[in-house]
């Protein structure tokens, strides 16, 4: 429930959660918010991956500010990591790109959010991403790589 909570005001800005202030070192950590979430999945994060992955409805809203990233877009799983995409448009080239090829038999995506904050613990910058709702529907699929195939063609 705190760590709900924590998540809750990282997004809003706010610096307390539950009458509890946040410690300012970790106020937008994303090692101690993120990957502490209820069902959070962790990832190799020295290979590019994400401190965690986090279903999250509904996403943050976009922002930049010093401390804090927070990118709108979607995120495709390929097994053995995540890609993150500007736009559900160029993930679904990616998807049927990939269903035709010999990487992996399935490939999710997801509408999301990519969260980066500078971690002073670690002295590094970290990212999670954050799931929104999964697209399952082959229609809109290939619909959202119709506009892709169109934006290239233009």
């Amino acid at each position: 429930m705190f760590a709900q909570a924590l998540t809750t005001s990282l997004i809003d800005g706010s610096r307390t959660v539950d009458r509890h202030t946040v410690d300012s070192d970790h106020g937008t950590s994303i090692c101690r918010s993120w990957a502490n979430h209820p069902g959070a999945r962790t990832t190799d994060t020295d290979h590019g991956g994400y401190s965690a992955v986090v279903d999250h409805a509904p996403l943050p809203p976009a922002r930049d500010t010093a401390a804090l990233s927070v990118l709108r877009g979607a995120a495709v799983d390929v097994g053995c990591g995540w890609a993150f995409f500007d736009g559900l448009a160029p993930a679904a080239g990616f998807v049927r790109a990939g269903l035709l090829s010999n990487l992996s038999p399935s490939w999710d995506l997801f509408e999301a959010a990519e969260v980066r904050s500078w971690c002073t613990e670690h002295r590094c910058d970290e990212a999670a991403l954050v799931l929104g709702r999964q697209v399952h529907d082959q229609d809109e699929i290939d619909g959202f790589f119709t506009q892709f195939a169109t934006s290239l063609a233009a």
